[in-house]
């Protein structure tokens, strides 16, 4: 894997950690699925007008390979998991959420098996998917304690396995698709998609409540949209096409260690000292997924 490659799967995870601490003031006076929405809304448009600068444009309707990969990366890899996530974390505490979605690339290597050609999975990979998982569960090592005394209900974990599922499906879906669609065709075709499904379900809070939404937690909610959405969205799929699905998948379990990071920095949070020891496990995890697969793409 090239050095620019590694820089930007850097970049993308730190994108997708800043989403975390930004959360946080979103929410303070917009709803979930309010929220979901105009993270969605703010991305599409961001995409939207760089898309119209560069004069790139969406595929034709007669290209329907692309349509069907972009309209289930959005549905399936962005809106299902965002409502699945909001939904299990008002039952679930947010540690035990982790190591369930921890589980996406898990989830990304069975698919990847079976779906994608190009993608050889031998025991290194294997080993090095099964690390992540672990790194996580590291991570929440200080918490476990406290969640073995909680019962998370059974439908609060179907809804976080089933989040993992979506997004491990996502980054197999734009490995197979695409139809020759830029990254920032794609991601933009995705992000918009999601904001129109998402539209009706947060339109009656928006109309009702936007009056109580504070300036700081709008601000919030289009830097979201931004950053950790439009701009993680263009490098999202730009490296499953060139580094594959299970590196991004794995990658994407250093998000909560750099978000413990990024806490730390901005709001004087505690780190706790299993991150360390996390952080090495995930990045030996990472190292293995590195041998060479039949495409190099």
């Amino acid at each position: 894997m090239k050095i620019a490659d590694i820089l930007k799967l850097i970049l993308l995870v730190v994108l997708w950690a800043s989403a975390y601490g930004l959360n946080n003031i979103a929410l303070q006076t917009i709803s979930p699925m309010a929220n979901v929405f105009l993270r969605l809304a703010a991305g599409s448009a961001f995409l939207g007008v760089i898309l119209f600068f560069k004069g790139e444009k969406m595929p034709r309707f007669s290209n329907y390979k692309a349509w069907i990969m972009i309209s289930g990366v959005g549905i399936i890899g962005s809106l299902l998991p965002f409502f699945l996530i909001a939904q299990a974390q008002t039952k679930v505490p947010s540690a035990l959420a982790s190591i369930y979605l921890a589980a996406m690339p898990l989830a990304a290597a069975i698919l990847s098996y079976f779906l994608v050609r190009d993608e050889d999975l031998g025991p290194k990979k294997i080993i090095g998917v099964i690390l992540g998982v672990v790194g996580v569960i590291i991570l929440s090592a200080p918490d476990l304690g406290n969640l073995a005394s909680q019962k998370a209900p059974l439908g609060a974990q179907l809804q976080l396995l089933g989040a993992a599922f979506c997004y491990g499906s996502a980054v197999v879906m734009i490995r197979m698709g695409g139809g020759g669609t830029s990254p920032l065709v794609t991601s933009f075709g995705f992000i918009f998609i999601s904001a129109l499904v998402a539209l009706p379900f947060a339109f009656t809070d928006i109309v009702q409540n936007a009056h109580q939404y504070s300036a700081a937690s709008i601000i919030a909610a289009i830097l979201i949209g931004i950053g950790p959405t439009a701009l993680a969205g263009i490098l999202y799929v730009e490296a499953v096409h060139r580094v594959g699905p299970l590196m991004v998948a794995n990658f994407s379990n250093l998000v909560p260690i750099v978000a413990l990071f990024i806490g730390y920095i901005f709001f004087a949070e505690r780190i706790p000292a299993t991150a360390i020891v996390a952080l090495v496990v995930i990045l030996l995890g990472v190292s293995l997924l590195q041998s060479k697969s039949k495409d190099s793409a």
